[in-house]
């Protein structure tokens, strides 16, 4: 029997990442379900790829068909892949005539390394 993985619910991935950094007490419920939709779309080899070539250097933007030759893929799969990374707001697309650029979203990234960051310690609500 083949399990599929739960369905996380539609975040807004048009504000910024919200949270303080794990082990914080300013988290709650909806909290991990952003950092969840956010880390779900990075759980595919092929879309952290994509977040490394974009990373490169700031304003570095690809095609769709430019990451397909990189990743090896066809267009629909490449497609496919930003459209996730797009939906959790790790990526923005920008028309350009015909084609779609898409560059990282470089705020978004910088903020679940931000929430990455573990505080854990005496000072952590979770210890008093």
């Amino acid at each position: 029997m083949v399990v599929m993985p739960a369905t996380l619910p539609t975040i807004d991935a048009t504000t910024a990442l919200c949270c303080a950094p794990l082990g914080s007490a300013a988290w709650d419920a909806t909290d991990a379900v952003e950092v969840a939709a956010r880390l779900r779309a990075l759980a595919d080899a092929n879309r952290v790829r994509i977040v490394q070539s974009l990373a490169c250097c700031e304003g570095h933007e690809l095609t769709t068909s430019e990451v397909a030759r990189e990743l090896s893929v066809t267009d629909a799969t490449a497609s496919h892949h930003l459209k996730q990374l797009e939906k959790a707001g790790l990526v923005k697309p920008r028309r350009d005539g015909a084609r779609v650029l898409y560059r990282l979203d470089l705020d978004s990234t910088r903020a679940i390394s931000r929430t990455l960051n573990v505080t854990c310690g005496a000072h952590a609500s979770c210890c008093t």
